[in-house]
């Protein structure tokens, strides 16, 4: 006698939410920013579009990755050099915006709300950029780090839901770059200074008067001089003739009114403090029948990082 066993499966189902059931669609654009003379607070984004039009759905938190640092002292890098930065949810640069778990304060994650699906929202938050000197001797160059932001949907116990993730490259750039400053002669190097008066009062023949060229520059440079009357000082159809010497040069005339002259250069940056040039602007022959009254030219400088 044969025996039929019957064996009865039971399928119990529930109902299981994905870790995509928002479908949060997150676009985030790589950043690229370049350093200058002041530390910089510069606005990214991020823009995040739901599908589901779950309550749960309408609210997320983002968080952001340490970086390569593996910290939140996050660092932009090139070889085995680097330079500081860091990522704020404001402009007033108070509070890194940290990954989950580590966030736990409001102000170290981005918030936001998605009243509608199907709708593109933007979300800033900050790069902060330091400041040229403080990475003076690093060099110049393109600086790099990979970054991850995580989206999580919010339920209304406050509960998080992990959804997905998005990626952007961060790039800073440490330009090649050269400032100036036209001070009394000895002065220290102010890069707001970029206009200087030589008064000679009563000219007389030979005569010299003169400044300093300070230069800060990360790279070499060259340094080029202009006159508007072609190395003369003018009054009126009367001449008087001047030569000028800069740093390392010899006297001579910026004779051709408005073209650019070459004086010289150097193959190498400057330390922080700048480098000092001396200007001497001398005198030719003064006529003694000159009439009286102010004689003058204006000479540009330029200095171009090389």
């Amino acid at each position: 006698m044969k025996k039929v066993i019957l064996v009865f499966i039971v399928l119990f189902s529930h109902q299981v939410f994905s870790a995509r059931e928002c479908d949060y669609t997150v676009t985030s654009n790589n950043f690229t920013g370049t350093l200058t003379n002041s530390v910089q607070a510069v606005s990214h984004s991020f823009i995040i579009k739901r599908e589901n039009n779950a309550n749960r759905c309408r609210t997320f938190r983002a968080f952001f990755s340490r970086g390569g640092a593996g910290n939140y002292n996050r660092q932009a890098s090139s070889g085995s050099s680097s330079i500081p930065y860091n990522l704020y949810s404001d402009s007033s640069l108070v509070t890194v915006l940290k990954d989950y778990p580590d966030a736990s304060q409001p102000s170290e994650y981005i918030s936001g709300s998605l009243p509608a699906n199907n709708t593109d929202y933007n979300f800033n938050f900050f790069v902060k950029q330091v400041d040229l000197d403080s990475v003076f001797s690093t060099g110049t160059g393109y600086f790099g780090d990979s970054l991850q932001i995580s989206f999580y949907s919010v339920k209304d116990n406050g509960e998080l839901t992990y959804e997905s993730t998005a990626y952007f490259y961060l790039q800073l750039i440490i330009p090649r770059y050269a400032e100036l400053s036209l001070v009394p002669l000895g002065g220290a190097h102010d890069p707001a200074a970029t206009q200087y008066v030589m008064d000679f009062g009563v000219m007389t023949s030979n005569e010299i008067q003169s400044a300093s060229l300070n230069v800060k520059g990360n790279v070499g440079f060259g340094v080029y001089m202009t006159s508007q009357n072609g190395s003369v000082l003018k009054k009126g159809s009367t001449n008087i003739p001047y030569q000028i010497q800069v740093g390392p040069t010899s006297y001579q005339s910026l004779s051709n009114p408005g073209q650019e002259t070459y004086m010289f250069q150097r193959n190498s940056g400057t330390s922080i403090n700048a480098e000092n040039y001396p200007i001497n602007v001398k005198l030719g022959t003064v006529p003694t029948s000159a009439e009286t009254g102010d004689y003058e030219d204006v000479i540009t400088v330029t200095v171009k990082a090389w």
